[in-house]
């Protein structure tokens, strides 16, 4: 009787020493068998496209063709094959773009043989289920979507590279302001799976969060996915992230894509609030999005973020038209002039919402958003015109700001420049 399939490794290294090395200690794993190695990037896509490694161990840094550019390539065409990333770089910005690439581990050279074996078995693990789910799942999400959808809500992602910008006060605050124009269905949807706070922001508390979404994947149906919209005093209903990391790790991007296609024939609009990453599930509801509101502040880092979001959009032949561009704190002390952002990135700012530090602290602290504590301030009459614009009615751009060129100005120049290729509206 046959014993349980070996997990099929491909390792990629420009340096012989360092594949040799590695497959050496993979020798004695009984349950790891080394199917192919390459020396550059170029070798290892001709070669994962051949034999369809479960799991490719990858350089980061090759001549040619790197290994961000391989991992990129193969796992686009290769969806059951994993990628984990080496490098002697331990650094945020190589996991980043390992990340970003479609790489499910990240190794830091040297590593130990348990480190190795670990990250091997837990990334293959990780695929296997995916898999299992990919097929037991598909057919039953089908016939599900396909007797039931009579509409499809609009999806509305807001988004940002750039941590603490504000992001999940725009969410909910847009939300909120979307259902007060009345006679339409929101949900709003925490897809922070890790450290997702709308349930604080909005003061809902519940047992029922996306991670239900793992144990009743067999079952999932409109009934269920209707269950875990919590309503809330606005009249939005609110889907709230799981409530530990860890849950939040088991969710899968199939089980998501399993309940937005419900989700989407149930509401009118749903608002997702995410990570600031391109990780697998946030690029799918970004693929799926009919707008995506990015989310800037006035300093130089965040700017910089909206333009590498442009940049990648732009590679993934994302419409440029459905980008709408949102400055929060745009009053800041210091902050760069929002006519300065609109000129480096080339793009129109549908608002610029003004920095209310105390308003946004108590209505965090007190679970209440300010479009529904303060409707008649600046920040919401501002924040509506976001809201009407998603809903149909144009709204002209307003840009604060004398147009005078800041020091920052300056700084801006020297690296930001429009992305390549934009698409025509």
């Amino acid at each position: 009787m046959a014993g349980p399939a070996k997990i099929r490794v491909m390792i990629v290294d420009d340096i012989r020493e360092s594949r040799d090395n590695v497959a050496k200690l993979l020798r004695f794993e009984s349950d790891v068998e080394v199917v192919g190695m390459a020396e550059n990037g170029q070798e290892a896509i001709d070669l994962a496209l051949k034999i369809e490694p479960d799991i490719i161990l990858m350089d980061i840094n090759m001549p040619g063709v790197d290994g961000i550019t391989a991992t990129t390539r193969i796992v686009s065409r290769l969806p059951n094959t994993a990628v984990i990333m080496m490098s002697v770089q331990n650094e945020a910005d190589y996991l980043r773009r390992a990340m970003m690439a479609g790489a499910r581990e990240f190794l830091t050279k040297p590593f130990s043989l348990d480190e190795l074996i670990q990250g091997i078995r837990h990334v293959n693990q990780l695929a296997q289920a995916n898999r299992r789910v990919m097929v037991s799942g598909a057919a039953h999400a089908a016939a599900e979507t396909s007797s039931s959808r009579s509409k499809r809500g609009k999806l509305v992602t807001v988004f940002s590279l750039k941590g603490g910008v504000g992001r999940s006060t725009v969410a909910t605050n847009l939300a909120i302001s979307m259902q007060s124009m009345g006679n339409q269905d929101v949900t709003l949807m925490d897809a922070n799976l890790l450290y997702g706070d709308l349930g604080v922001m909005m003061n809902v508390s519940d047992n029922r969060t996306i991670a239900d979404t793992v144990k009743h994947f067999q079952t999932m149906d409109r009934d269920l996915v209707s269950d875990l919209r919590i309503a809330h005093s606005s009249g939005v209903k609110v889907v709230l992230a799981p409530p530990t990391p860890q849950l939040g790790e088991q969710v899968t991007i199939e089980h998501i894509k399993q309940m937005m296609g419900l989700l989407v024939t149930m509401t009118d609009f749903i608002v997702i609030d995410t990570r600031p990453s391109f990780d697998d599930i946030t690029l799918s509801l970004l693929d799926q999005s009919d707008y995506v509101i990015l989310v800037l502040s006035s300093e130089l880092t965040a700017i910089k973020g909206a333009k590498q979001y442009l940049e990648v959009s732009d590679l993934l032949g994302y419409d440029t038209d459905r980008v709408m561009l949102v400055v929060n704190r745009a009053t800041a002390v210091g902050g760069i002039p929002v006519q300065d952002v609109v000129t480096s990135l080339k793009g129109e700012v549908i608002a610029a919402l003004p920095d209310v530090p105390e308003l946004a602290l108590r209505a965090i602290n007190e679970g209440v958003p300010m479009v529904q504590s303060s409707p008649n301030s600046a920040f919401a009459i501002e924040l509506a015109k976001v809201a009407r614009v998603i809903a149909g009615q144009r709204v002209e751009a307003k840009v604060e700001g004398d147009g005078a060129a800041a020091p920052a100005a300056t700084r801006m120049s020297r690296w930001m420049k429009p992305p390549a290729r934009r698409k025509a509206g």
